[in-house]
C-alpha cells in the first residue's frame, strides 16, 4: 500500500471512529443543491465564492463580475452560506476535484481568476495564501518536494520528534498558519502564543524564534521543507498544530478559521487529520465515476 493509500485509509478509520457534525435541515438542503451542481460555470462561481471575505468589497464586486453571466451564481453563493462550516471545506475540495476534470486551458483561465481576486487590495486573510495553494494543486500541479520515504532516526525509533534541520521552516509555516489559527483576529495575541507552544514541543525556548508570520516566497519555500518529511513525521508535526489549538481555543471546539487553516495545511502535507480535528467536519459521499 502506498503513502497515499495509508494516509486515506487512516483517515477513514479516524472520522468513523469520532463521528460526523449534524446538518441543520436548511444546511442540509443547501449542501443537497450544491452536490447537485456539475456545470463548470456553476462550479468556478462556487470556487470563486470560497474567496471572499468579510469586508472585502472589491473581492465582491470581482466576483459578481466573474460571474455575472453564470445562471443562478447568487444561489450558489448563498447556499454557501447556509451550509454552515462543518461542510464547507468538504464542498471546496469537492469543487476542485470536479474542476480538476475540466480542460487544461479552462483551469489556466480560473486560476487567473483566482490570484486577480486574491491580490485586490483589501483586508487580507491568513488562510488565502493557503487556498491559493490548495486550487493549484487541486488543478494538477505536483509537491514543490517529494516526501521522504524513509523516517528520520529518531522518529523511526518511535521518539516524537522532527529533523533538526527542518525546525527553521517548520517556525516559517508555523507562523504563518498562526494568523488563522487559533483565531483570526488580528488584534489578537493568541496566534503568538499558539506558535510558541508548538515550537517549544520541538526546540528549547531560547531556540525559538521569534513570531513573524513570512512572506509569501518564505512560507512556499518552508512549505517544500515539510514536505520532504516522512509520512510518519509529517502527521507528528500535524498534531503538535492541532493539539495545541485545541489548547489555546476558548472551548473544546476550534474555531472554524482555525479548523479549516488545518485541514488545509494537512491536505498540502498529504497527512491525514487528526480525529480532534476531522471531527469539526462531515464526511462527503464520494462522486459517482463519470
Amino acid at each position: 500500500m502506498n503513502e497515499r493509500a495509508m494516509n486515506e485509509a487512516l483517515l477513514r478509520r479516524q472520522t468513523a471512529a469520532v463521528g460526523q457534525p449534524e446538518l441543520s435541515h436548511d444546511a442540509q438542503q443547501a449542501l443537497d443543491r450544491l452536490l447537485r451542481l456539475n456545470g463548470a460555470d456553476g462550479l468556478r462561481a462556487a470556487l470563486l465564492a470560497m474567496l471572499l471575505a468579510p469586508g472585502h468589497d472589491r473581492r465582491l464586486e470581482a466576483w459578481f463580475d466573474e460571474t455575472v453571466t453564470v445562471r443562478h451564481a447568487d444561489n450558489v453563493r448563498a447556499d454557501m452560506g447556509i451550509i454552515g462550516p462543518a461542510a464547507l471545506m468538504p464542498w471546496f475540495e469537492r469543487v476542485l476535484q470536479r474542476l480538476a476534470q475540466t480542460p487544461l486551458a479552462e483551469r489556466r483561465e480560473l486560476l487567473l481568476a483566482v490570484r486577480s481576486l486574491l491580490t485586490l487590495p483589501g483586508p487580507g486573510r491568513g488562510i488565502d495564501r493557503l487556498l491559493w495553494l490548495a486550487v493549484r494543486r487541486g488543478f494538477g500541479e505536483l509537491p514543490w518536494s517529494p516526501p521522504r520515504i524513509v523516517a528520520s532516526e529518531s522518529a523511526a525509533a518511535g521518539e516524537a520528534r522532527l529533523p533538526a534541520a527542518s525546525l527553521p521552516d517548520v517556525a516559517r509555516f508555523t507562523a504563518h498558519l498562526a494568523r488563522s489559527v487559533p483565531s483570526e483576529q488580528a488584534e489578537s495575541l493568541a496566534g503568538r502564543d499558539w506558535y510558541l507552544a508548538v515550537m517549544f514541543r520541538w526546540q528549547a525556548p531560547a531556540e525559538v524564534p521569534p513570531w513573524r508570520p513570512p512572506d509569501a516566497d518564505a512560507m512556499v519555500r518552508a512549505l517544500a521543507t515539510l514536505e520532504r518529511l516522512s509520512w510518519t513525521e509529517r502527521p507528528l508535526l500535524v498534531r503538535s498544530w492541532v493539539g495545541e489549538a485545541l489548547a489555546h481555543s476558548a472551548s473544546e471546539w476550534l474555531a472554524p478559521a482555525s479548523a479549516d487553516a488545518l485541514r488545509l495545511a494537512c491536505n498540502l502535507l498529504d497527512a491525514p487529520m487528526p480525529p480532534e480535528l476531522a471531527r469539526h467536519f462531515i464526511t462527503l459521499s464520494p462522486d459517482a465515476p463519470r
